[in-house]
């Protein structure tokens, strides 16, 4: 620093040493001749002070940046009033008639107690809260109301335990302090000691000149409780130095908060701009960079923020965004009641994710997927919205592409089997009818003749079978299910009756209970019978044997199929696993297993295979196990399967 710049601050704060040192010779002098005049003066000052500090916390919490200085701040409202009532009760006030000398040492070593333990706490807590960017403690007017009541109970309790005569003696007169009163300074000193190593820790949270301010009020406020231990008479000289110290104290805390506060607020407005703006910047390129489109309202939906990425979106430029609604991108596709439903959720705290067709600036339509998060403050109170949105126009015109080619083909191709079967089929009927006529008239002695026109017939039944079992197939992935209550044993008994009519030379068994019901796809009746026909039809035996049995555990319905037959080729094993292509399963006799994969997927279940002994196949269907629907629960809606 220059000569000339030393000498300018000087010039700038000689009148208020002037003054000091003023103040400071006048209360010497009132001292020496009038020492209640003099006790009078410097606590009613100190009181003004304390109540200063309050008053300016207090309609400065909104804007108050240090969470130390206000909660400083309301213990002084507490700490003056305390100071009032010593000043009141000091002796030759005669406020409280025969009191004694006891009372306002009482109540001092009272205010300075709560003042070192304000200041301890301010430091443990509101400098730890400062030095945490994401703290969300705010001083609203509920918080401040909570420590407002706080420091009401400990007062209250304080001064009530002296009124009852709880407090220990703190003077005698003619022997002066008592040992509580000694030990009770040096504790309170210790607090403040302790409070100043605190804020010396955390002194990066203040403004320079306000950390020295506090720090020097820390250091006389501890010479004016080390003053207080040695007095004998209330009106001798240690006890007066020990107000001094304590008035120049209230006046560096007057310094920091209540001048700082009022007659400096833009150094500490344009630092909080500075600040609030460079995190402004902080947010816009992180939303900018994000790659979605974002836009904050108030709690209201008024637009407040949007970034580039929402501007290039919707065609509106952040100016004519900001103070509007965005019902300035309705596209009169969706009904009040959809925006009943996503503003009732928001408004409740929940998070709403839905697609919406928007409209930009110049008419085009447009499909977005937003999410909408409410955003809360301190309390708990929504305070704004934010959503985010990503533009799937695209995906979903390729989406209905997509749809669109799919039912052309599906079309097509149920046109293409249709021509085919029925092609397939006025041809067989002529190979067969010609068979038949062969066969007919072959003779006697040709017996080779009829035995191939009989092969021919039983290919071309063969080729028939398999042209309706493709479809029924096509059948069942075209159909949406329905789930039902099929009553087990019924169904059984039903593939048993019709298979028996169709293959009586077979040997059908069946272990099933009395009464099963179980809720599933009413396809399941021809898996059944898919896995029986298969056994019969395949078998090398004059008289097929072919078990069904079925069990009930764990929540699943074990349906088993046990034949005597040649037992399942390997490679159709394999295509039902997944570890062959199903071509090789259409080019073999096996369609009719892959409609049991199917319709057992299907349902929920799942498929097995085992070797019989000590021949044959078993083939186990695991069906889970819905409960039923009772007749009296009404009727219900089917619950679709999805193919």
């Amino acid at each position: 620093m220059t000569f000339s710049n030393w000498a300018f601050k000087w010039r700038s704060y000689a009148p208020a040493i002037v003054v000091v040192c003023g103040g400071f010779v006048s209360l010497l002098f009132v001292q020496v001749n009038n020492f209640l005049l003099f006790h009078s003066l410097v606590e009613f000052v100190s009181v003004l002070i304390a109540a200063a500090v309050f008053i300016i916390t207090w309609n400065t919490r909104a804007d108050l940046e240090s969470r130390f200085l206000a909660i400083l701040g309301v213990s002084y409202l507490f700490v003056g009033g305390l100071d009032l009532f010593h000043t009141l009760a000091y002796k030759g006030m005669g406020v409280f008639p025969g009191a004694g000398v006891d009372l306002p040492t009482q109540l001092w070593v009272l205010s300075r107690a709560l003042e070192a333990l304000s200041l301890l706490g301010a430091g443990a807590v509101g400098l730890s809260l400062d030095a945490r960017e994401d703290a969300t403690v705010g001083w609203t007017g509920r918080t401040l109301l909570a420590l407002v009541s706080g420091y009401a109970v400990v007062v209250g309790l304080g001064l009530g335990s002296i009124a009852v005569g709880w407090f220990p003696q703190t003077y005698v007169p003619g022997s002066g302090l008592t040992q509580f009163k000694i030990g009770s300074e040096y504790l309170i000193i210790a607090l403040f000691a302790a409070s100043l190593g605190l804020i010396y820790r955390h002194r990066t949270a203040f403004d320079t000149r306000v950390f020295q301010l506090v720090a020097a009020s820390i250091l006389l406020t501890m010479g004016s409780e080390l003053a207080f231990t040695f007095y004998v008479d209330v009106y001798g000289l240690s006890n007066a130095v020990g107000h001094v110290l304590k008035l120049g104290s209230f006046y560096l805390v007057y310094v920091s908060v209540v001048k700082t506060g009022i007659k400096e607020p833009q150094t500490t407005l344009y630092r909080t701009l500075a600040r609030r703006e460079a995190e402004a910047r902080k947010f816009k390129k992180a939303a900018d960079y994000s790659g979605h489109a974002v836009l904050i309202t108030d709690r209201a939906g008024t637009i407040q923020y949007v970034n580039d990425a929402w501007v290039t979106m919707t065609g509106y430029s952040a100016t004519e965004a900001r103070g509007r609604t965005p019902r300035i991108l309705n596209s009169g596709v969706h009904d009040e009641a959809f925006y009943d439903e996503l503003w009732s959720t928001i408004l409740a705290g929940t998070v709403w994710e839905g697609e919406l067709v928007n409209e930009r600036r110049n008419g085009d339509q447009f499909v977005v997927h937003q999410t909408i998060a409410p955003i809360f403050d301190a309390d708990g109170t929504i305070q704004n919205f934010v959503a985010i949105h990503d533009d799937i126009t695209e995906q979903k015109a390729y989406q209905r592409q997509l749809e669109t080619d799919l039912h052309q083909s599906v079309t097509q191709l149920q046109v293409l089997a249709r021509v085919l079967r029925h092609n397939i089929r006025n041809e067989l009927n002529v190979v067969t009818g010609t068979a038949e006529m062969i066969r007919t008239e072959a003779s006697d002695d040709d017996d080779d003749l009829a035995a191939m026109a009989a092969q021919i017939i039983a290919a071309s039944d063969q080729l028939l079978a398999q042209a309706d079992k493709q479809r029924e197939i096509v059948q069942f992935l075209l159909e949406p299910s329905t789930e039902q209550s099929l009553d087990l044993p019924a169904v059984v008994d039903d593939v048993v009756r019709h298979l028996e009519r169709r293959y009586p030379q077979a040997a059908i068994t069946v272990d099933v209970p009395a009464s099963l019901e179980l809720r599933t796809v009413p396809e399941l009746e021809q898996a059944i019978t898919e896995l029986v026909e298969n056994g019969i039809v395949h078998a090398t035996q004059d008289t097929p044997a072919v078990t069904i049995s079925v069990h009930s555990r764990d929540q699943l319905v074990e349906i088993r199929v046990e034949d005597d037959g040649p037992g399942i080729p390997a490679a159709e094993r394999q295509v039902i696993a997944g570890e062959a292509e199903i071509d090789a399963l259409l080019h073999s006799n096996g369609m009719g297993l892959w409609l049991v994969d199917h319709i057992v997927t299907d349902a929920g279940g799942t498929i097995r295979f085992e070797d019989a002994a000590p021949r044959g196949s078993i083939v186990t269907l695991l069906i889970p196990q819905k409960q039923a629907l009772s007749d009296e629960s009404g009727p219900s809606e089917p619950t679709a399967t999805a193919r």
